[in-house]
């Protein structure tokens, strides 16, 4: 026999749910005013209940261990975490941050950092229990609802290694290695370090970091700061720098880890300090630093460095570089074509800080530094300052044996090697060949510089105005088929390396000529040429626009040889690239123009192209 349903009428089903909706309208209004009348207590003193402990730890440990785990998935690569120069470049850190709330090895923990709740562990206690990618996610995302902050940075995440590298050395460590590690060989040089007084603060300037949430009042993103530790307000900042750079400025304790700063001028690392202060250049190890400095010391510091003697690091090159020597130095100096990859030199060569673009001198810096730049930016990790970078678009096009080459040639030249080509090895790029000669012949039936052009040709680029190793590195992007221009394609396939660079050399060397006017061209209504002139001057810095002449104002020479000249360049063929530029389409490597053409209307693209083209021609 079957037993009776147990049923609800409508009426009574309703009066069910409303009763169920005022109990937990009424929950809720009461918990708002437990909160108003502050009844919750918020008290760090007394511990955590043992029932609130296991659920914030667990869930603690679940989201690490899948945030772990998909980073895993994802092929993220773990470094050598053995290697000394990284492990000393995380002692720093730890000692700077991490060890004022997690202790050291033997040494109890601050009374302070016993006093948060919930506490922050002993690392040597703990640290075993986590893998190297959990310790890394930890210390990039840190931990909700605790005090564990997240990387002080927005990119640059490789950094993060080093201090991995060290945490696992804290299980075995004794008190003595600890300070012998962090503490000792500041103690032992800083008798002999000037001081450099805080004197006045200087500029203050806005912190970049994170996204910021309301209540904005309440928060001062600014540099500069005290600090974790008040490390300019102690008026001996470069005790702190040198633990790391070493007091010769190579980067010797860190094994090269930290940069080579005896081979920089006063300016590059002044600047360099203070993006870091900014967050303008991401990094969480020098934010620390850099943040707390006033404005005469980050000066003091940047003349301190570069007043040292050119030194280059010397360490003993690792098995698996020394066979690509031939590899990195090819790379360096002449490039590859087949890949539309320029010379590292043509940018880093002699004379690079002086370009205006925050373009490095590379010869003499340390290979571990160069490596993990270059690995950071090839997965979109580095230390990107505001502004176009070309170069996460190259190191992704390097592979990582290319990229371990280039780092190690580079490391092994002395300091102020101009990084120049060997002509001998490619004669096309410094001679005109008859060869060359007859095909810039052929060339000038759509690039003829002379005023007899009509505007039925006006779309083609003056190639008298650029340099050989813009033209050169244009020819190979149409011969890698990353210019999708049909006919260049094909001129490109006709042609070898070594006739294309001797062709290059015929226009980059020719005297500039003046494209002669065009057809009947006016701006569209609206915008001016004064206009356009005022923002090719200025920028907008409200939509993002940089000044055009911060990129294309000076002669194409050094470090900017790969940039093109646009002044007395046909308005028809700047307004036609303009505006594919911003229809965000570009493939070329080294184009940042896509983001920049988009933010301009059509208008000030036909504006900018009339005020280029009336401009004269630089000399060259």
């Amino acid at each position: 026999m079957s037993r009776p349903r147990l049923s609800l009428s409508r009426p009574r089903r309703s009066r069910l749910l409303i009763g169920l909706g005022a109990v937990a309208v009424a929950l809720v209004l009461g918990a708002a005013a437990a909160l108003k009348a502050g009844l919750v207590p918020v008290s760090a003193r007394p511990p955590h209940a043992a029932a609130t402990a296991a659920v914030l730890h667990e869930t603690f440990r679940a989201s690490v261990e899948r945030s772990a785990r998909q980073l895993t998935e994802a092929g993220l690569e773990v470094p050598d975490l053995d290697d000394p120069g990284l492990i000393a470049l995380g002692a720093q850190h730890y000692d700077q941050v991490c060890s004022s709330c997690h202790g050291g090895p033997g040494l109890g923990q601050s009374p302070v950092a016993l006093s948060m709740r919930p506490r922050p562990q002993s690392l040597p206690a703990v640290v075993g229990e986590f893998s190297e990618t959990e310790l890394y996610v930890i210390l990039r995302d840190g931990v909700r609802f605790t005090a564990m902050p997240s990387w002080p940075a927005d990119g640059n995440f490789g950094e993060i290694w080093a201090v991995v590298a060290f945490l696992r050395q804290l299980p075995d460590m004794t008190p003595d290695a600890y300070r012998d590690a962090t503490e000792a060989s500041r103690g032992a040089a800083e008798a002999a370090l000037p001081a450099m007084a805080w004197d006045r603060r200087g500029a203050a300037m806005e912190l970049k970091l994170h996204a910021r949430a309301d209540p904005l009042e309440d928060y001062l993103y600014s540099a500069p700061s005290t600090g974790w530790r008040p490390i300019g307000l102690g008026d001996t900042p470069l005790r702190y720098c040198v633990a790391c750079h070493g007091t010769d400025g190579t980067g010797a304790p860190t094994g090269g880890q930290a940069p080579n700063l005896a081979i920089l001028d006063a300016d590059t690392i002044a600047a360099r300090l203070r993006d870091y202060a900014s967050g303008a250049r991401q990094s969480g190890i020098m934010a620390t630093v850099a943040t707390s400095l006033s404005g005469p010391q980050i000066d003091a510091l940047a003349e301190h460095f570069a007043g040292l003697p050119d030194r280059t690091l010397r360490v003993p090159p690792s098995a698996d570089t020394e066979a690509d020597t031939e590899r990195g130095a090819a790379l360096v100096r002449h490039g590859d074509f087949a890949q539309a990859l320029p010379a590292c030199g043509l940018c880093h060569g002699t004379g690079a800080e002086k370009a205006g673009l925050g373009v490095p001198p590379l010869a003499g810096q340390g290979a571990a530094f160069l490596k993990r730049r270059l690995d950071g930016f090839a997965s979109g990790q580095g230390p990107d300052r505001d502004g176009w970078n070309p170069m996460p678009a190259i190191a992704r096009a390097l592979s990582p044996g290319d990229r371990s080459a280039v780092a190690a040639y580079l490391a092994a030249l002395p300091a102020g090697d101009p990084l120049s080509p060997d002509a001998a090895a490619a004669p096309g790029l410094e001679q005109a060949t008859e060869k060359a000669i007859a095909l810039a012949q052929s060339c000038t039936a759509c690039h003829d510089p002379g005023p007899a052009l009509g505007a039925d040709r006006d779309l083609s680029p003056n190639l008298t105005l650029q340099s050989p190793a813009y033209i050169a590195h244009q020819m190979a992007l149409f011969d890698s088929g990353r210019r999708p221009v049909t006919t260049m394609q094909q001129a490109a396939h006709e042609l070898t390396e070594t006739e294309i660079g001797a062709l290059a050399a015929v226009f980059g060397t020719a005297h500039a000529s003046l494209s002669g006017p065009d057809a009947e061209r006016r701006p569209a209504p609206g915008f001016q040429l004064d206009e356009a002139g005022a923002l090719a001057r200025d920028g907008d810095p409200g939509r993002g626009v940089p000044a055009c002449l911060s990129c294309h104002g000076a002669a194409p020479t050094g470090a900017i040889g790969l940039i093109p000249r646009l002044d007395g360049q046909r308005a028809g063929y700047l307004q036609d690239r303009l505006d594919y530029f911003a229809e965000e389409k570009a493939p070329e490597v080294l184009a940042p123009m896509t983001a920049i053409a988009a933010r301009l209307t059509d208008s000030e693209r036909a504006a900018l192209a009339d005020w280029f083209a009336a401009r004269p021609p630089l000399e060259k």
